[in-house]
């Protein structure tokens, strides 16, 4: 077994070519299957609001994160079960990677799109809400290698309140 793993790897190293091309194809079969589930997506997500009379952005921030972000959440609950601060200073800090780099790819991705095609734009709140996350978060936990128990509470705060100033900006301010 250990002479297959040596020679795969071995034939990884010396084929860049096919390396390129094996990515180039998972990325592919990734945007495909992006694209075969999002619209049905939508329409669960319109759905679901509708049928529980709740706001599609306050489905979409709280319930898709928990759905499609579970298998990361309890591979993180599993690690902080040990209870050490170098378990749970390291889940920590990987879930406010993963959460800001994906929070600040996706939306930079998707403004573009906007900017491109000249598309009507309505959530400059919710936007810069969540630019202000991404940047405390990233900020507090990018410099550090064991991260303090407030870092965590800070997190966890963050999280609905950060909904309620978008909900603050949208029904008091009227600004969307």
């Amino acid at each position: 077994m250990l002479v297959s793993d040596k020679n795969k790897r071995e034939e990884d190293v010396k084929s860049p070519k096919w390396i390129s091309f094996k990515a180039a194809m998972m990325l592919l079969l990734g945007t495909s299957l992006a694209i075969l589930v999002a619209e049905p997506l939508i329409d669960a997500v319109d759905d679901f609001s509708e049928a529980t009379s709740i706001p599609t952005f306050f489905v979409s921030f709280m319930v898709l994160p928990l759905a499609t972000r579970c298998n990361e959440t309890l591979s993180a609950i599993k690690m902080a079960r040990q209870k050490t601060q170098k378990t749970v200073s390291s889940t920590l800090s990987e879930l406010s990677v993963t959460v800001t780099l994906n929070n600040l790819l996706c939306l930079s991705v998707f403004l573009a799109i906007v900017y491109i095609r000249g598309l009507y734009w309505d959530f400059g709140s919710e936007v810069l809400v969540l630019v202000i996350v991404c940047i405390v978060m990233g900020a507090l936990t990018s410099f550090r290698t064991i991260l303090p128990l407030w870092t965590s509470v800070l997190a966890v705060l963050l999280y609905p309140l950060s909904l309620a100033v978008v909900y603050i900006l949208h029904s008091i301010f009227g600004w969307s």
